[in-house]
């Protein structure tokens, strides 16, 4: 901001030679000096006081220099400058990429740190694992399991499909909130998809270990998940629940649907002893995908700890973070499950024949 024009004016005066030597006008330049001074220092508390008074308007989306520079190198935004479905957790309050029109800078912002960081990634890399894996299972089973049958590869490449699904989509709804409510809109629906595609292949794999010589039980509790997730994905895109105000009730149904695997636990129960349940399904895999589950649904829910720490884990540690964590470990945990539950049911064929 430029000096008035009373104060440039005394500030050119102050550069131009000075008259004489004599001692009067001496004096009078040395006051003047002074004056000068306390007229600039005045001035200059005046406009910071105005600038602390004045409300901060929000900054443009970006600036023609960042535009050049890309996002990387572009200011962080605080929550008081997002709109408000942009900072849908009202305790993350700083860390927000500015908004973009771009696709291409939103995926550019992959490179900086920022409050999705860690989001993105905690599913692109298991995203990209589980591809992988989706691949080089058939190798697996050419090696290890000469006599498989193809249903039983089948319900394998069904579990990493839904991984890949659920995790790429939600790596690229994260990596996209930046560009508009419209996408966000889009994407989050996606996501929403996505985790219920991911439930469906971790019932289906897991069913089918639990009941692999019981086609009726199978059939009856695929028919159970496959109803559960038809109620689950209109609640999920019902357009008058998607406001912030029904997340939790968004998270407890799907919670709710991922919980009902207990079912078809309990009629394996009722049905096989212990210690051959423990074997031909690996329950235990289960039950230690079941907790971290929950965990994570708990901490999401609670907005911990960020919700206690303002500011502190806006980066690194939110419950969103956490969350994507348990949601992650608990699908190893599933996966394993099941290849063991496999290998076991390959080496001791249980079926009549």
């Amino acid at each position: 901001m430029e000096a008035p024009v009373e104060i440039a004016s005394l500030l050119s005066r102050r550069s131009s030679p000075t008259p004489s030597a004599e001692s009067p006008r001496i004096a009078y330049a040395t006051a003047n000096d002074l004056k000068l001074q306390l007229q600039l220092q005045h001035h200059q508390q005046q406009q910071q006081q105005q600038q602390q008074n004045q409300p901060r308007s929000p900054p443009p989306p970006y600036t023609e220099k960042e535009k050049a520079a890309g996002p990387s190198s572009s200011g962080l935004r605080t929550i008081a400058e997002v709109p408000a479905w942009y900072a849908a957790n009202q305790h993350i309050l700083t860390g927000y990429r500015p908004l973009t029109p771009s696709v291409r800078f939103c995926l550019a912002s992959l490179g900086s740190l920022h409050n999705e960081t860690i989001n993105i990634y905690s599913h692109l890399i298991p995203g990209a694992l589980a591809l992988v894996g989706n691949a080089a299972i058939l190798a697996y089973f050419r090696t290890h399991f000469p006599g498989a049958l193809l249903a039983d590869q089948l319900v394998f490449h069904i579990f990493l499909t839904g991984s890949v699904t659920c995790f790429g989509v939600s790596a690229a709804y994260h990596a996209l909130l930046c560009h508009s409510k419209k996408y966000h809109d889009l994407w989050l629906r996606l996501d929403y998809l996505a985790i219920i595609v991911q439930i469906l292949g971790s019932f289906i794999s897991g069913i089918y270990m639990g009941f692999y010589c019981e086609p009726g039980p199978r059939a009856l509790h695929w028919g159970m998940i496959g109803c559960l997730s038809f109620a689950t994905t209109i609640v999920m895109l019902h357009p008058g629940l998607q406001s912030q105000e029904y997340r939790l009730l968004r998270l407890y149904t799907f919670v709710a649907t991922g919980l009902s695997g207990f079912a078809p636990v309990f009629h394996a129960m009722a049905l096989f002893p212990h210690d051959q349940l423990e074997k031909h399904m690996g329950v235990r895999y289960y039950y230690l995908e079941g907790i971290f589950i929950l965990t994570g649904a708990l901490i999401y829910g609670l907005h911990f700890p960020e919700k206690w720490y303002p500011f502190r884990f806006d980066i690194f540690g939110a419950s969103h973070q956490i969350f994507h964590i348990c949601v992650v470990l608990g699908a190893a945990s599933h996966f394993y499950g099941i290849l063991s539950a496999y290998q076991y049911t390959y080496e001791h064929p249980r079926c009549p024949a």
